[in-house]
């Protein structure tokens, strides 16, 4: 092989090794501040301490919605994002531990963080209408939702401040999913890829 051309692969074979190194996954369950569900048939009642969050849906009008709160962006700390384009993916992954009607399930972005402890239906903040991903949930388990725009609008919308994921049921899907208070230690998870 001429000589030139094995100076290039092997620059080549080092380039990819330096960004295959470069990339990392970050999740921490203290980046996860507060999740509750909320209850339109209870609006002033708080669910914030109940080990499973109802998300639940008739005739495609939410009847439960499953809401969690996340710190800052800047809580990767230890990454230094200083760009959108460091940001490769997220995934927000959580465990459906009762189905009582399987159906689709929508993940929304609301720009601020919330009180798990007073969270209620009567006056609930104001999610985006947009719809960032969704899943179908069909039996018990662990579902993985792309959650790389929502990650990405909250490092937009400000940087050091808590943002939200707010899961929506559609139909007449009604699903259980484990809070961080569940017992069994099936703890809703954020993940960060980054290119740094």
């Amino acid at each position: 092989m001429n000589h030139n051309i094995k100076i290039a692969c092997c620059l080549a074979a080092a380039l990819l090794l330096v960004g295959a190194a470069s990339a990392m996954t970050w999740s921490s369950p203290k980046m996860l501040t507060g999740d509750s569900y909320i209850d339109r048939g209870s609006p002033e009642d708080n669910f914030g301490t109940e080990e499973t969050l109802w998300v639940t849906s008739e005739e495609e009008e939410p009847l439960k919605e499953a809401w969690f709160s996340f710190d800052t962006v800047l809580m990767i700390d230890s990454l230094k994002i200083k760009s959108l384009e460091e940001i490769s993916s997220a995934t927000l992954r959580v465990y459906a531990n009762e189905v009582e009607n399987p159906g689709e399930v929508e993940l929304h972005f609301y720009s601020s963080g919330f009180f798990e402890e007073t969270v209620v239906w009567d006056g609930k903040p104001d999610y985006e209408g947009e719809v960032e991903a969704s899943i179908d949930v069909d039996e018990e388990g662990w579902y993985d939702i792309d959650a790389t725009n929502l990650v990405k609008k909250a490092f937009l919308e400000c940087k050091d401040c808590p943002f939200s994921a707010v899961l929506v049921a559609k139909g007449d899907a009604s699903v259980g999913f484990a809070s961080k208070e569940d017992s069994g230690g099936n703890v809703p998870v954020l993940k960060v890829t980054t290119t740094v």
